[in-house]
């Protein structure tokens, strides 16, 4: 009979512990709706920091770079890949790509590219298809940054340690 009332307080107890969201450390990265939708473009190659999914598509190889874009390497020798240039996309994530066709986050909107001879076509933007990117260690959004407090037409593209 004790263990049951042991459990049944045990259970009273958790149930009234009020669980608190813990404010993240980090900073969010903002950029305007204007220019999030212009940024998308095609830059000199860079060194990978944070690299995410890797997809090839006939001879290229595309490598997510976390919250930045995508590197794109010629892997005809393998053995030999050569950097070809970096797709910037602020806020970008994850990437998969059909046929000729990239599709990838860019911050809270998905896009559709079409890369061709170091060049990018946008052929596609839907708006607010996902959630707003969250910071690192999980924790909640600065008030001073919440949708309602910070500027108008900002989208969180990254986080970083002050």
């Amino acid at each position: 009979m004790k263990i049951i009332q042991l459990l049944s307080f045990m259970l009273l107890f958790t149930a009234c512990v009020e669980e608190r969201e813990t404010e993240t450390a980090y900073t969010p990265v903002l950029m305007s709706r204007t220019d999030l939708e212009t940024s998308i473009k095609v830059s000199s190659p860079r060194k990978i920091n944070k690299a995410g999914k890797i997809y090839r598509a006939g001879n290229l190889l595309f490598i997510n770079e976390k919250f930045e874009g995508v590197h794109v390497y010629n892997n005809a020798s393998p053995s030999n890949p050569v950097a070809l240039g970096f797709i910037d996309i602020p806020g970008n994530v994850d990437i998969t790509i059909k046929g000729d066709i990239i599709y990838a986050d860019n911050a809270v909107d998905l896009v559709s590219l079409r890369y061709e001879n170091n060049t990018i076509k946008g052929l596609h933007r839907e708006r607010n298809v996902f959630p707003e990117i969250v910071a690192p260690d999980m924790g909640s959004i600065p008030y001073d940054f919440t949708p309602d407090q910070r500027p108008a037409n900002t989208v969180i593209v990254n986080w970083e340690k002050p």
